[in-house]
């Protein structure tokens, strides 16, 4: 499996940019998941079962024929979320900045700065071109989609 994250400042248009890449890759037939970092969220709805037995103590895993979800009652390091998808052929992370992942940086004109983001920076989505980093337009969504591809590619073989 490959892990790219897609990190940038809130507001930068790291989904957006998520949500236009994964369609384009799982059309080149890569099977794609996402793991989405986030402050705090909430996935039950009080008065259903699932969250009763979660008010009860437990932790639990809801599923039907078309998905699976799982609430745990701790917090859990990516790569102990990364074996949930090592069939996948990329995972794709938005957030978790510092993490010592290959990065794809989202810039905005409102906070152009990469000081932030630590690991190995493959490349810069932004307006502007950056010096030093390979750039992509964030309308040019088809190219940094063939750069990936490049990247899976190159580490599981050509042919793949």
């Amino acid at each position: 499996m490959i892990l790219i994250s897609i990190v940038g400042h809130s507001g930068s248009g790291k989904t957006t940019l998520i949500t236009r890449l994964v369609p384009i890759l799982k059309q080149r037939g890569f099977r794609i998941a996402v793991i989405k970092h986030a402050r705090d969220f909430e996935i039950d709805k009080e008065g259903k079962d699932s969250h009763r037995i979660w008010q009860s103590g437990a932790d639990v895993a809801i599923v039907s024929n078309d998905k699976t979800a799982m609430i745990l009652g701790r917090g859990m390091k990516l790569e102990e979320i990364c074996r949930f998808f090592e069939d996948y052929d990329v995972v794709l992370t938005e957030g978790f900045s510092s993490e010592p992942t290959d990065k794809i940086v989202v810039l905005d004109e409102a906070n152009p700065r990469l000081e932030k983001f630590s690991g190995n920076i493959i490349a810069v989505v932004s307006d502007s071109d950056v010096p030093g980093f390979k750039t992509f337009r964030k309308h040019d969504i088809e190219r940094l989609a063939e750069f990936i591809v490049g990247i899976i590619r190159g580490i599981k073989g050509k042919n793949f």
